[in-house]
């Protein structure tokens, strides 16, 4: 990201910026608990408004039109931008919710990928191969089976909802690809996405993971901006629409709808923009503390540090370029098990804290308060778990594939209930036996019971929501274990304190020793972070201190953030806003298309040529200066064209060159603020 050329003081005259006939830019970010968005005056970058609302899974659109609602937009021709970062696609692709995809490799080795178990990486189960694909000069290995490809196709019938296409070696020659595209679209109207046009990585695996994963977000990608920009006009507001990528820069929603895979890791990258944004450091670690988990990420040079993998979901690893992020799942509703006096754990799973159940439901905060009185309770953590009804579903939906099922969400419509009252209510005797765990995925039953968000409540560091419910629940399951409520409470939060900690730590250790493993290993490692952490030998002390100060986002940064930077003896910064920065991050961030040219050698027994190839275009020098300089002025002009055509208000592009063995690719980036319109982009 490079640093806004406008000013960031406030007005010295102290009028009220909302009247002052200034232009305004909206950000809005979709988490996994909050909705947050922000009114920002664009000439001063001071925020004006900010609100919350809780992410509608069921309708995310929903929850961006309440939170646009609360900002209390005054006069709405002068929003001049929209920026939204989502975690839509990272969400949809970790829940399993992906739309039916087929893939086609052309070229690929069967045995040699299911020899190595990679097919696992493929995103997608329905794939197959079939004869094509180049050699690592771009030559064709073997003609492409267009007839068995349109066969195929044909045999799958309505199972298949989008296609990718991934040819060996197709960044160096991308025909076969096309070719089957072609042949494709002439029996189907599906949509298709082939993998040279996402990534010009050599990496075949992640190219056609990264394929597969597109086209399977493209009709819900789509789906997304179409009901935004519905909600958007209905407010009156006819700015361009911008999305958050991956890497924190900012796309047009047109390259969004495209190419949705690019927007995995939107919402982090664009916390760690607003952090830099909001705090002024072009130089830190940003720890964002969010209800699900905590994110990290550096900051060098006033540039978001960007992975040189490729974003990761899960196991599935792809070529898209996104920030390089540590995640801990740890967050403020992260769930809190308690076996015995000693022995809790927190996370990874996402659950509504109690104190947030008993205000969507108040019978809840009744029956906590009566815990032990009387009888009726199992006394044990399941008297302070409740399930509960989160969102409708069709009778008729396929999920709904067993008696049992429905007659779980018939006694939860009536209102929450604790797993003991349900598995009474059900006659039976454990969770297994109720096979509603696609139920849970898909979040139309929601779960309740003990989280951070609670602790915080009961210690009185944040009143958000009933306090009095996380007393009740706290202080029952504390006598439950024979254990001191605010003396637990105190362990509970070192013990969170210390984990985001020592992710930190390894976060921080790893950015200049890559070598270093992904986890502390070894007696020697487990005591030098223990004890620089907790400074308890008799005999020897150790320090930790990072080199860089730490800049905290979330609504309990202060409480969180603050801490780890202690353990770590580094300056700890609170920006303003840390609870929306995320929101901030969604209009704070710049323009930047990259284009890249691949330049290789193409030789046999009668000739040798170098090949530049760019964007499905081929051409050939019988010199490499002579064909890097073609690609050099060929993908810089189409940076600056690109990065105009995408809202880019005055790019500046700069090219680089890299060199594998015989491959080099030439690269260019256009960096731009994003130009203001009244009219959609």
């Amino acid at each position: 990201m490079t640093k806004s050329r406008l000013s960031t003081r406030n007005p010295a005259d102290g009028r009220d910026i909302r009247k002052s006939g200034r232009d305004y830019v909206v950000g809005i970010d979709t988490g996994g608990t909050y909705t947050d968005g922000v009114l920002m005056d664009y000439a001063s970058r001071e925020v004006l408004a900010s609100a919350k609302t809780l992410t509608t899974y069921d309708d995310l659109t929903r929850g961006i039109l309440d939170v646009l609602k609360k900002i209390q937009i005054d006069n709405p021709s002068r929003v001049k931008l929209v920026g939204i970062s989502s975690t839509l696609a990272t969400n949809f692709i970790a829940e399993g919710n992906t739309k039916p995809v087929g893939l086609i490799l052309m070229g690929y080795d069967p045995d040699l990928i299911e020899s190595y178990g990679l097919d696992s990486r493929f995103a997608t189960g329905n794939y197959a191969y079939f004869q094509g694909g180049h050699n690592a000069q771009g030559e064709q290995q073997s003609p492409p089976d267009l007839e068995g490809i349109k066969t195929w196709i044909r045999d799958q019938g309505d199972k298949l909802e989008a296609l990718a296409i991934s040819s060996y070696f197709s960044p160096l020659n991308p025909e076969h690809e096309e070719q089957a595209m072609q042949a494709v679209q002439e029996i189907t109207d599906i949509p298709v996405v082939l993998g040279h046009q996402l990534s010009t990585q050599l990496d075949s695996i992640k190219r056609a993971t990264t394929a597969s994963l597109n086209a399977s977000l493209v009709a819900v990608m789509h789906e997304f901006i179409q009901a935004v920009k519905a909600s958007l006009k209905d407010l009156g507001l006819k700015a361009p629409l911008m999305i958050v990528k991956g890497d924190g820069s900012l796309m047009p929603y047109t390259e969004a709808a495209r190419k949705p895979v690019e927007t995995i890791l939107s919402g982090p990258a664009a916390s760690t923009i607003g952090g830099r944004f909001l705090s002024g450091l072009d130089a830190a670690l940003v720890v964002d503390v969010g209800g699900t988990t905590t994110d990290m990420a550096l900051i060098e040079n006033g540039n978001i540090t960007v992975s040189g993998q490729g974003a990761r979901v899960g196991d599935m690893e792809t070529s898209v370029q996104a920030a390089s992020i540590r995640t801990v799942c740890i967050g403020c509703d992260s769930r809190i098990s308690i076996k015995s006096a000693k022995e809790f754990q927190v996370g990874p799973n996402r659950v509504v804290p109690l104190s947030r159940l008993a205000i969507m439901y108040p019978e809840v905060l009744q029956k906590l308060q009566s815990l032990g009185k009387g009888r009726g309770f199992s006394k044990s953590q399941d008297d302070i778990e409740y399930w509960f009804q989160s969102r409708e579903i069709d009778p008729e939906d396929p999920l709904l594939d067993n008696p049992r099922k429905t007659a779980v969400l018939e006694l939860l419509s009536r209102g929450p209930l604790t797993v003991h009252q349900l598995l009474k209510q059900m006659q039976l005797n454990h969770l297994v036996q109720l096979n509603v765990e696609d139920l849970l995925q898909k979040r139309i039953i929601g779960v309740s019971t003990l989280t951070p968000t609670d602790i915080l409540h009961f210690r009185g560091e944040l009143d958000l929501d009933s306090s009095e419910a996380s007393w009740a629940a706290f202080r029952y399951i504390c006598n439950l274990h024979g254990l001191d409520p605010k003396e637990f409470s105190t362990r509970v939060m070192d013990f969170i304190v210390a984990q985001m900690t020592r992710e930190a730590f390894i976060f921080l250790a790893r950015q200049g020793q890559e070598s270093l493993p992904e986890e502390l290993d070894g007696a020697w490692s487990s005591w030098l972070f223990q004890e620089g952490l907790e400074k308890n030998d008799a005999y020897l002390g150790i320090s930790l201190t990072s080199r860089f100060p730490i800049i905290g986002i979330g609504a309990p940064a202060e409480i969180f953030v603050s801490r780890i930077a202690g353990k770590l003896n580094a300056r700890f910064k609170l920006p303003r806003h840390p609870g929306v920065a995320n929101a901030v991050g969604a209009v704070a961030g710049s323009v930047i298309v990259d284009k890249e040219a691949l330049v290789f050698l193409q030789e046999s027994d009668s000739s040798r040529s170098y090949i530049v190839q760019f964007e499905g275009e081929k051409s050939s020098y019988s010199e490499i200066e002579e064909a890097l300089a073609f690609a050099q002025k060929t993908v810089k002009r189409a940076a600056m064209w690109a990065a105009e055509e995408s809202g880019a208000d005055e790019p500046q592009v700069s090219t680089a060159r890299k060199i594998e063995g015989t491959l080099h690719r030439v690269q260019a980036r256009a960096v731009g603020n994003p130009s203001l319109s009244e009219q959609f982009g």
